[in-house]
């Protein structure tokens, strides 16, 4: 009998733990396994709110500020790669967004830590 996978974030890790694998015949999803994936080569499927507190006028880079922001999954609690599409079922729906599950300041070129000149996200 097939068991739907249950995926469980870990803190400040690149992978999930997943309980069950398997590909059910039709899924059209990207990988191989069956499981949807971050294609941001900085966030490596680790959620992250972008952080708008104050920073007394220093530098931020774009990771620490804009974080996950722009991204196709993200939500405002978490990834939906990882949360509730999951559960209800609703994942195969970012299928349309294969390759750009990034943040848009990653599609728009910039690393990590480049310091924000670019506010617009």
């Amino acid at each position: 009998m097939y068991e739907k996978p249950i995926v469980l974030p870990v803190e400040e890790t690149a992978e999930g733990i997943y309980m069950a694998s398997g590909q059910v015949n039709g899924d059209s999803s990207d990988t191989t396994d069956g499981a949807l994936k971050c294609d941001s080569i900085y966030m490596k499927g680790v959620w992250q709110a972008p952080d708008y507190s104050d920073w007394a006028g220093g530098t931020r880079g774009y990771k620490q500020q804009f974080a996950c922001l722009g991204c196709p999954a993200n939500t405002d609690n978490g990834c939906g790669l990882l949360t509730h599409y999951i559960e209800s079922g609703e994942a195969a729906s970012y299928d349309v967004d294969n390759g750009n599950r990034k943040p848009t300041w990653e599609k728009k070129g910039y690393g990590p830590d480049d310091v924000v000149t670019d506010w617009a996200m």
